[in-house]
């Protein structure tokens, strides 16, 4: 019945930042560190004003940076006809046009999907042009379309990074991995069936226009998955020892102090089996009143099941088993464990017996909440700051491993030969848009069309990445 806020262990805390940090690079160099939380957890009575701008073609700032050009739209001929052009180098290493398109529009997407309902906070009006409207989070005065190119550009060259160390490494994938990575071009095409594309290149332009082809996007994964997988593997290899994590929070004890973490904050692991009043059940215990004999009638339950299993051996394995078979909670089946309690998340009685300075592994007992009787099995406790400060580290070695790879790489990019496809976000794209076309950026993330997201996909398939990577280590 109570709330089972479960959290990541450490590892798969800081693993799961790497990977959002690596794909989603409009926030890597543009943004402050605190920008998700800031979206995540302010409110905002009013929004940055929006601000309309004309542009001008063919130059509209520096022609060195994504100012270069006040709109890079252009017509779906136009960018096919530029699909093989090169837009970006970095040493041998090149970036088309064509797959220029499956960044910029990763780009796009993975932001509105993320923060599509703060965005008018950010002065992004959704029902607008993208390049006639400037970035509230640029300090350059750039439209958004620029801002989304430098980012998209940005990630390219993170992707390409990496995936130039993991080659330079030898580095080869887990060969499901690889097998799952070879398989998606029919996986694609499976998809496009599925929701009603006629093929795969369908599917394709429905997310980044006509402008990329499915080589591109296969190019798009083939950078990222060897890199990133690397890249996380060399974090988890390099992680902090137990001493350096403890060493940590101490020169940063003020400030987790100051954001509410106390080093003697705890986790707690317990097991319970909740029996109810008799005639309770999910669906009324919240919102009838059972008499006095119904309450009686749960205690006495409660009291035979504990008995029964004090006369067997006791052990935590049996009061699991007990959960499964008696508890009325939604715990039951996972033996009845909530794990990563921490204080203000339970009931008050419940929460007192587990936070009990006496308490040691193998304690039981009966506590009577609001919702019935629980029967109670200690398994024990860790410091909070621990697991905290270990993510805080992990991901503060990886930035800092990540700056140093990407500082040995220059990118160089050629602006006035970039092209950007036109994509109807409601659903259609244009066989022949005119070049003055510009994008309306809707949100992305609707019920038309959530299920056919290609590219904003790649967010969770990265995120299973790491975990994947992170799930292989913790088990050799």
């Amino acid at each position: 019945m109570e709330n089972n806020n479960k959290k990541a262990t450490p590892g798969k805390i800081a693993l799961a930042v790497v990977a959002v940090v690596l794909l989603a690079a409009v926030l890597i160099g543009m943004i402050s560190v605190g920008f998700s939380a800031v979206a995540a957890e302010t409110t905002v009575e009013e929004s940055v004003e929006v601000v309309s701008v004309e542009y001008t073609i063919p130059n509209d700032g520096n022609p060195a940076d994504e100012t270069a050009k006040g709109s890079y739209t252009a017509s779906d001929e136009a960018v096919r006809a530029a699909a093989d052009t090169v837009v970006a180098t970095m040493g041998d290493y090149t970036l088309t046009n064509g797959q220029l398109q499956v960044y910029y529009w990763m780009e796009v997407q993975n932001f509105l999907s993320s923060y599509g309902s703060y965005a008018a906070y950010f002065g992004l009006d959704v029902s607008q042009p993208l390049d006639m409207q400037v970035c509230g989070l640029s300090e350059l005065g750039e439209t958004w379309q620029q801002f989304f190119l430098a980012s998209a550009l940005n990630t390219w060259k993170n992707h390409q990074v990496l995936a130039a160390e993991a080659e330079l490494a030898n580095y080869e994938m887990d060969a499901a991995m690889a097998a799952e990575l070879e398989n998606t071009r029919a996986s694609m095409e499976q998809n496009a069936a599925m929701y009603g594309f006629e093929s795969a290149e369908e599917l394709l332009a429905y997310n980044v226009g006509r402008g990329a082809s499915i080589e591109d996007y296969l190019h798009f994964m083939n950078l990222y998955y060897p890199g990133t997988l690397y890249f996380n593997e060399q974090v988890v290899a390099n992680g902090p020892t137990a001493e350096e994590v403890e060493a940590y929070f101490t020169e940063n004890e003020e400030a987790y102090l100051q954001n509410g973490l106390a080093r003697e904050d705890k986790y707690v692991d317990v097991r319970h089996v909740l029996i109810m009043p008799e005639g309770a059940d999910s669906s009324n215990i919240r919102t009838e009143t059972f008499d006095e004999a119904a309450w009686e009638a749960g205690r006495v339950k409660a009291e035979e099941l504990l008995a029964a299993w004090e006369a067997d051996d006791k052990s935590e394995e049996s009061f699991a088993q007990l959960a499964v078979d008696h508890s009325q909670d939604g715990s039951a089946v996972n033996g009845g464990l909530y794990t990563d309690v921490v204080k203000g998340q339970m009931v008050e009685a419940f929460e007192n017996w587990c936070f009990d300075e006496t308490r040691a592994y193998g304690d039981y007992g009966i506590v009577k909440t609001e919702f019935g009787y629980h029967l109670m099995f200690y398994v024990g406790s860790r410091p909070v700051w621990v697991e905290y400060a270990e993510s805080d580290l992990m991901n503060q070695r990886a930035s800092e491993l990540l700056n140093t790879l990407l500082a040995k790489y220059t990118m160089e990019a050629d602006f006035e030969n970039i092209l950007l496809a036109y994509v109807d976000i409601d659903g259609e794209t244009a066989e022949e848009t005119p070049s003055e076309t510009v994008i309306q950026a809707e949100p992305l993330l609707n019920e038309e069309t959530k299920p056919v997201l290609l590219i904003a996909a790649v967010s969770a398939a990265a995120l299973c990445a790491a975990a994947y990577v992170l799930n292989k280590k913790e088990h050799e």
